[in-house]
């Protein structure tokens, strides 16, 4: 019985301890992050890189210098992964500001239809409500005018936004291309160190070679299974990215690049997935008279549900085998906690503690010992 508590207290002592390191060591990144940019960003494309200019070593069998082949990768990396960031980033800017000065077009020019319509749907709703308070039913109105008084301002106040990120946009630049060069020196540096030596940080930790061997042995485990579950995924929602805006283009949906964005992060979202973007939009079509896009937005959900349960098993090699409700629990306490950043907090820290429960790290919550008092 004592073996057994001292075991209990062992499991949960260990738990503690991940979490109180992965909360140091996250805000830690976060927080140095602003410093750190171009070497976090160079050894993340070293680490890329470096198989690929290891196999063209190889192929030219050292006729060719080895810096040059690495300067000539690279340079190909960073021109195409930058071409493609362009391209999409001018049209997704030109498509976000038609869209937000329409939108703000829309709500001056038609700001008192809308306010009158759902004025007339409270007020018929609350006539049908016989047992109603008329203090409540006065007070109901003037709550829904004010809502709508906000969701004019905040329409605006996004239109603001949207030109305060231009602006601070185009006035960081110089800093940007700053960034830019010292990525591409750095990665230069981490992709030769790579090639000599692929495990070169384990050799600033203080710890033994055993210690070292074991901790080698959780990170690259580690690493796969993130690797692969996180490419996977990617893969995933840029196939429903792609036959969502492709559909989007096809229907004449306005905003198609935007709205094909969306509905790929959209998928993410465990049970909702694509019906979060294509059932508002099909309402709103519906209510302006449009009876096709309707329809064809229920046969591009239909491909994309029965695509994805034939695509999904065959691109998933690994899974981590998170609960749904897990995810969905990281996500809204993580917004509500902390915004964005709260919620990659939380997320993470759920990865982590599932690979490191995988790997033997972490004990899991429910194991034979823990049924055997």
């Amino acid at each position: 019985m004592e073996d057994y508590k001292q075991s209990y207290i062992r499991k949960y002592d260990k738990m503690l301890i991940y979490f109180v390191v992965y909360t140091i060591s996250f805000f830690l990144f976060i927080k140095t992050l602003p410093y750190t940019i171009p070497f976090v960003l160079a050894f993340i494309v070293a680490a890329i890189v470096s198989p690929l200019v290891k196999k063209l070593i190889i192929w030219t069998k050292s006729r060719v210098n080895q810096n040059l082949i690495i300067l000539v990768t690279l340079l190909t990396f960073y021109g195409t992964i930058g071409t493609l960031i362009t391209a999409i980033t001018i049209r997704l800017v030109n498509q976000m500001i038609e869209l937000i000065v329409n939108t703000v077009t829309y709500f001056n020019n038609n700001y008192d239809v809308i306010v009158k319509w759902f004025q007339n749907q409270y007020d018929w709703l609350a006539s049908n409500i016989q047992s109603l308070d008329p203090g409540i039913v006065e007070s109901g109105s003037e709550m829904l005018s004010s809502t709508l008084n906000s969701l004019k301002d905040v329409v605006i106040s996004i239109g603001r936004v949207v030109g305060t990120f231009a602006i601070n946009t185009v006035s960081g630049l110089p800093n940007l291309l700053l960034v830019i060069i010292f990525t591409v020196v750095v990665s230069f540096f981490f992709t030769k160190k790579f090639l000599t030596n692929p495990g070169f940080l384990y050799n600033y930790l203080p710890t033994s070679d055993r210690q070292e061997d074991r901790l080698r042995d959780i990170i690259t485990a580690g690493k796969n299974m993130v690797l692969k579950y996180g490419l996977s995924y990617l893969l995933i929602i840029m196939i429903t990215g792609v036959i969502s805006t492709l559909g989007y283009l096809i229907l004449g949906v306005p905003y198609a690049l935007i709205l094909g964005i969306i509905t790929a992060f959209l998928d993410l979202m465990p049970v909702l997935g694509v019906s979060a973007a294509y059932v508002p939009l099909a309402i709103y079509f519906f209510t302006q008279g449009n009876i096709t896009i309707p329809i064809g937005l229920g046969v591009l959900w239909i491909i994309v549900a029965v695509g994805r349960n034939i695509w999904e098993p065959k691109i998933l090699s690994s899974s981590l085998n998170i609960n749904p409700v897990i995810t969905i629990m990281a996500i809204f306490i993580g917004l509500k906690m902390a915004g964005v950043l709260g919620m990659f907090f939380l997320i993470f820290m759920v990865v982590g503690f599932k690979v490191l429960q995988t790997v033997g790290v972490l004990d899991t919550f429910h194991n034979e010992s823990d049924r055997q008092p």
